[in-house]
């Protein structure tokens, strides 16, 4: 979807999808992270906040944040919350202001919840917004949600040496793809260097692997421990890929219990970009076909336990650690695995391929 030029616009599913998701995840990051950090404070930054509502939905990014910081389970540590909404349009800052004011009227605001709407460009002003709300004392999540070429890797890089921060990224392949031999100052900028460019070589089928791969692989050296990446597919077939970069396994377990809880929202559906055989996850009947061939493929190397196995499907695919019983059940009970030792822990149950008969 092209940037639209008015000040408000329709939401599509992507953007509706988007939304359950965030809600979702920030309903546990709030209240954990008021918890722990009650010392420092933290910070919700919206990079691209828009004009906080929409033609057909007056849900948005900045007010799911406003929401889920005034829940009592957050405000009941008293820490200090700190909200900073960016966006580049005068109209749009100046509407969302507005709609803020008027869903949440400042005198109704906890003492301890500071919010801070500016006008700019998110790469201009983010660091020192988030410096003049003292937010640089805490953990920062940062959702990045622009128009898939909006993201500077600078902002990225500098939200990852902050202790304990998140980051959410829309990125759109096929920006890249059609201006890889044209428009690449963008592409410098998102990716922080020039070897993107290489996808003008790469055939069709291999353009988008590698430009995902490529930012994933990004996203780790700016310092995230933990990169979950997936794909956003519409009825019609239009797609979005959303990565979500984190140093803590806790972060990661609880935004894919909300990645899993929100698939089939607005008839939108999540898949991994890196599996070409799994063309969609369903909550209600999950398909662990493709993660019984990732243990399969990691028992032909050697014996695994379980520990190693649900720690791969954290990290590597979209999987939860908990599916990884279900696959690894199904396997052994058609013969393809067996249990070279089987212990009380997950570290003690060893599993390794099944002897072949020939």
């Amino acid at each position: 979807m092209a940037e639209p030029t008015g000040v408000l616009w329709e939401r599509d599913p992507h953007t509706a999808a988007k939304h359950a998701l965030l809600r979702r995840y920030m309903s546990a990051w709030f209240p954990i992270m008021a918890k722990q950090f009650r010392d420092v404070g933290i910070t919700f930054l919206d990079g691209f906040a828009g004009p906080g509502e929409y033609t057909n939905a007056q849900d948005s990014s900045p007010l799911i944040a406003m929401e889920q910081a005034q829940r009592t389970e957050v405000t009941r540590w008293r820490t200090q919350t700190r909200l900073v909404f960016l966006e580049a349009r005068a109209g749009r800052a100046e509407h969302l202001r507005n709609v803020l004011d008027s869903r949440h009227p400042p005198a109704d605001r906890p003492s301890r919840l500071m919010l801070d709407v500016r006008r700019g460009k998110c790469v201009d002003l983010y660091e020192q917004a988030i410096a003049d709300a003292g937010g640089w004392s805490g953990p920062v999540f940062a959702n990045l949600d622009g128009w898939g070429v909006d993201t500077d890797y600078s902002i990225v890089q500098r939200i990852a040496r902050q202790q304990s921060s998140e980051v959410l990224v829309t990125f759109q392949d096929q920006f890249f793809i059609r201006f890889a031999d044209g428009e690449q100052e963008a592409g410098e900028r998102v990716f922080g260097h020039s070897g993107w460019r290489a996808v003008d070589q790469k055939l069709t089928a291999e353009k988008a692997p590698f430009l995902v791969n490529l930012y994933r692989q990004g996203l780790h050296d700016a310092g995230f421990d933990y990169v979950l990446m997936f794909q956003m597919v519409d009825e019609g077939g239009h797609s979005l890929y959303q990565f979500f970069g984190a140093t803590s396994e806790v972060a990661v377990e609880k935004f894919k219990d909300g990645l899993w809880e929100v698939d089939g929202v607005s008839g939108q559906r999540f898949r991994d970009p890196r599996d070409p055989h799994q063309m969609a996850f369903d909550i209600r009947e999950p398909d662990l076909s493709s993660l019984r061939n990732t243990v399969l493929r990691l028992l032909d190397e050697r014996e695994h336990s379980m520990a190693e196995l649900r720690q791969h499907a954290l990290r590597e695919t979209i999987y939860k650690k908990t599916h990884v019983s279900a696959a690894v059940e199904t396997l052994v009970n058609q013969g393809k695995v067996e249990w070279a030792r089987n212990g009380r822990s997950h570290a003690d149950q060893v599993l390794r391929r099944a002897s072949r008969l020939f």
